[in-house]
């Protein structure tokens, strides 16, 4: 049996804290205050719930920041409707951490913690994604389903298990947060699609002509197709096949959004949503969720807004933390309104209509209604019935709707 790693490979990664990681765990924060009661609370509500961290760490950072297990254990300690959601709900966590000197931290941080009721935190020790597939091999073999789980997919380096995340979707209600781990990811994409072979060095001109020597060149080149061929084997892993290759736009940042449809495409996740995290303006790792369910789509959108409300998704860790209250400029609505004017073109359509039509693009249905109040004022859309999102009306172009733009 493999021995445990004990000590942290990364201790600087404690005494930090940017803004790259305070937006990380705004959107864990953000969403699972919307998570947890959309889940537990109702008829319909879910008896069972799961949050699982595959890459849990200490739980705190040196300067007293949370980290993603607390963040997560606290947000539904602190929540609001949380004696209603815990009346007929349990929620488990479940923090798995590779080194043991991390999770003895974790363990002694959740000692400190007093649970309530139907509220359970346990922290594991050991290789994550194997413990979660040696999980849902006893629960298929015992003819159970996984129960609704949020999963957040952080690891140390770029490798993920892509057939295991496939299996994770597959089960009802289960929804991931990876960190992609995008410029090392990129790097190996383009190494093994021959893009980012090393160049000799130009020593410029010499007084004597001398040619390659044929050996070393030989060995150079066995070592570059060895490392080619170990690094191939790695990228199937992630993409569970080979359609990485199919990852081959011009720009960094348009071979990202490629890489996020074919992580979704892999999954068969119904949506993806990912916000890009930029350091020095180039995308350091994109956070990516993964789900199959609309109102997944709706929450996680709404929590991407909050942290970059001007649309694009990034957030860059030149940004400092403590700005992040201060208020934001309005985003620019010229593109939703140029989509709302095309979709309109085609023919009229309700209210509703728009409002799920839009769930594909990045804009929220509160943006959209703005757009629509503007439009109606100033003469370029006629609507049939009250201007009230819950009647429902039929919008129709008028003819000013080709004048000049509205913002």
């Amino acid at each position: 049996m493999k021995k445990m790693n004990t000590a942290d490979p990364n201790p600087k990664y404690w005494a930090e804290y940017s803004n790259l990681q305070c937006v990380k765990h705004a959107l864990i924060r953000e969403y699972l205050k919307g998570w947890f009661p959309k889940m537990t609370l109702g008829s319909s509500g879910c008896r069972r719930l799961l949050y699982i961290d595959t890459h849990a760490g200490r739980g705190k950072h040196v300067n007293g920041q949370l980290g993603s297990p607390l963040i997560a254990l606290t947000t539904l300690l602190d929540h609001a409707y949380r004696d209603r959601m815990l009346r007929n709900a349990e929620v488990r966590f479940y923090f798995i951490e590779g080194h043991e000197e991390n999770a003895a931290t974790l363990r002694a941080e959740l000692a400190g913690r007093p649970l309530t009721n139907n509220v359970f935190a346990e922290v594991e020790s050991g290789n994550c994604f194997q413990i979660i597939e040696n999980a849902i091999s006893e629960m298929e073999k015992d003819g159970k389903r996984m129960a609704p789980a949020f999963i957040f997919v952080d690891p140390y380096g770029f490798s993920l298990p892509g057939k295991l995340l496939q299996k994770l979707l597959s089960h009802p209600k289960v929804e991931l947060f990876v960190n992609v781990i995008w410029r090392e990811l990129d790097m190996a994409i383009q190494q093994c699609r021959g893009e980012c072979a090393p160049q000799a060095a130009d020593a410029g001109p010499t007084l004597f002509e001398v040619g390659p020597d044929p050996v070393q060149e030989l060995a150079a080149t066995r070592k570059r197709e060895c490392s080619r061929a170990s690094l191939e084997v790695i990228l199937n892993s992630i993409f569970d096949g080979d359609r990485w290759r199919t990852i081959n736009a011009e720009g960094a940042d348009r071979r990202a959004e490629q890489c996020a449809e074919l992580f979704r495409q892999m999954t068969k996740a119904k949506w993806g949503t990912y916000l890009r995290m930029l350091d020095n303006r180039r995308v350091r790792y994109f956070l990516l969720h993964l789900t199959n369910h609309p109102e997944g789509r709706d929450l996680m959108k709404e929590c991407m807004w909050k942290a970059c409300p001007n649309g694009g998704f990034y957030a860059s860790k030149s940004d400092s933390p403590s700005q992040m209250i201060l208020l934001r400029p309005e985003p620019d609505f010229q593109p939703l309104h140029e989509w709302t004017v095309e979709r309109l073109s085609a023919e009229p359509k309700r209210w509703e209509t728009l409002t799920n039509e839009l769930r594909e693009e990045l804009w929220l249905s509160k943006h959209l209604n703005e757009v629509l109040r503007e439009m109606k004022k100033n003469g370029k859309l006629k609507c049939d019935g009250k201007f009230a999102q819950t009647q429902n009306p039929l919008f129709r172009l008028t003819p000013q709707a080709a004048m000049k733009p509205l913002f």
